[in-house]
């Protein structure tokens, strides 16, 4: 998930929202409340990039992210969506990798907008590695290209780490990179997606 605190009020917040949500080519279907005044759910729908995720994997309806949540957390408005690039993990399809990684880039501009915050800074990159996986060391060499600060982590040595990956992705297979953010916000890139890394990595 991405989440963003917001530096306005509930109703400057929400107004931003449903302005910025055109500029990006998106929709608004429905504004749903939940349990307050001051939390909702906002569905938003990008027609031509949904057309085009279902058309490559008919599968993946149930993982686009359609939704933006308006929260109050704390005292602090915050807004978030889904991650696009669940949908990544899920199928081998290049053209949904390519379309995902869009909709995410779409999709967090918006929210950074509607915010006032701005984009997450990356704090910290670890790639979760095997001591023989092919696709880990092409990762590592195209991290090291392109000098990105990363720690990486040997899964056989490092049994509480493996675990953890598990838990927070589902995922056994390596390689995996922790994009950690500010605010302790963390974003888990699987495979060796060059596309995805790119577009959060390189700036």
């Amino acid at each position: 998930a991405y989440y963003r605190k917001s530096k306005f009020d509930f109703e400057q917040t929400l107004s931003n929202l449903l302005t910025k949500a055109k500029e990006f080519d998106f929709e608004v279907v429905s504004q749903t409340k939940i349990g307050s005044e001051t939390e909702l759910i906002v569905t938003l729908i990008n027609e031509d990039l949904i057309q085009k995720i279902l058309k490559a994997d008919a599968n993946l309806v149930g993982l686009i992210p359609t939704s933006v949540a308006i929260l109050n957390k704390g005292g602090a408005v915050v807004v978030g969506t889904g991650n696009p690039e669940l949908m990544s993990g899920v199928t081998p399809n290049h053209d949904v990798q390519n379309y995902a990684a869009e909709l995410s880039t779409k999709l967090k501009n918006l929210i950074n907008q509607t915010t006032g915050a701005g984009e997450l800074k990356v704090l910290n990159v670890k790639l979760y590695s095997t001591h023989t996986c092919p696709y880990c060391t092409a990762e590592k060499d195209w991290l090291e290209k392109n000098m990105i600060k990363h720690e990486t982590v040997y899964l056989e040595d490092s049994p509480k780490e493996a675990e953890y990956i598990v838990k927070s992705t589902g995922q056994m297979g390596v390689p995996v990179t922790e994009i950690v953010y500010e605010d302790n916000e963390s974003e888990f890139v699987i495979g060796f997606d060059r596309n995805k890394l790119t577009t959060t990595l390189i700036k």
